[in-house]
């Protein structure tokens, strides 16, 4: 999925205090959120946090690996990445210029209270029994494509952050909440792609890989809860509970995937695309692709055809 954030108007050029970083911050009591512009192309750049930090790129393109890995990877508009306490980033802004600079922010929060808000989550909103353990943050789960919900928090914590309300840490409080229990729940979602993680239950792992290899047809939510030897009803609430969409939005999910791969890889027609994948009306598919891509089958072929970066 293709979810960003809002963009941030850059900083003119003729206030900035230096063309290579430009940081805003708001600080609250236990926590901070930063927010840095890159104005010119530079490598190399380290940067540490004290606490646990959500990274998230608004604007640009940035490369970067964290240290004692060895793989680059580009930083895109849409992403978040998640990065341990102490631990540093190398980066390099390869397009960062006047006219088009690099945005991102970045969001610390101190560790003791980090683990006070997964405590929370853990009282309040506990995983199911069978699952066998609790919700807790998977480090080696580092990337985030970000979803609706994660999109909508980050840009209303920007604006609680930012602003002038006098119970400021209060409300950020409460979305950090919201915040933690959704990057949870697609960590859990991301890890089901994963052969060799155990935090999936294998039923759920089950229906995930049944719904990718029955892509082309028809799905019955009834047969997804036969599969998983639960209730539908069971079944619908334990799977959103755990990875925050219904099956019904992951069947969804999981076409548009396909779809994309089908229109570049395969060549095929958007019309065909939509029939082939059991969509009944074209512009129906052409909504439902938007809303998880976040633009147009014919924007996102475009896009391809012009040598963009498309996830």
């Amino acid at each position: 999925m293709n979810v960003a954030s809002n963009i941030i108007l850059p900083t003119a050029y003729d206030k900035l205090r230096t063309d290579v970083e430009q940081k805003t911050s708001f600080t609250l009591d236990k926590c901070e959120l930063n927010i840095f512009e890159t104005h010119k192309r530079v490598e190399n750049v380290r940067l540490t946090f004290d606490g646990f930090a959500i990274t998230s790129m608004l604007r640009g393109k940035k490369v970067l690996k964290e240290r004692g890995r060895n793989q680059f990877k580009n930083y895109l508009p849409g992403e978040s990445y998640i990065l341990r306490p102490d631990s540093e980033m190398i980066i390099d802004f390869p397009e960062a210029n006047p006219a088009s600079p690099t945005q991102c922010t970045a969001l610390v929060i101190e560790n003791s209270y980090l683990h006070r808000q997964l405590d929370y989550i853990n009282e309040m909103y506990p995983r199911e029994k069978e699952l066998g353990n609790h919700w807790n943050l998977n480090f080696d789960t580092l990337w985030l494509q970000n979803d609706e919900s994660i999109a909508f928090l980050s840009n209303k914590l920007l604006k609680l952050f930012s602003g002038n309300d006098p119970l400021k840490d209060v409300l950020v409080d409460l979305k950090l909440k919201e915040l933690m229990l959704s990057i949870l729940r697609l960590q859990n979602l991301s890890s089901i792609y994963e052969a060799n993680t155990k935090s999936v239950n294998e039923r759920f792992r089950a229906v995930v890989e049944y719904i990718r290899r029955n892509i082309t047809s028809s799905i019955n939510p009834v047969e997804l809860s036969k599969m998983a030897c639960m209730s539908k009803s069971v079944f619908y609430r334990a799977f959103t509970n755990e990875f925050g969409v219904p099956p019904t939005k992951l069947v969804l999910i999981e076409k548009i995937r396909h779809a994309k791969a089908m229109l570049v890889l395969e060549h095929m027609q958007i019309k065909e695309v939509c029939f082939s994948l059991g969509f009944s009306d074209p512009n129906y598919f052409s909504r439902a692709f938007k809303k998880i891509e976040g633009i147009s089958p014919g924007e996102y072929l475009r896009q391809v055809k012009a040598g963009g970066s498309i996830s």
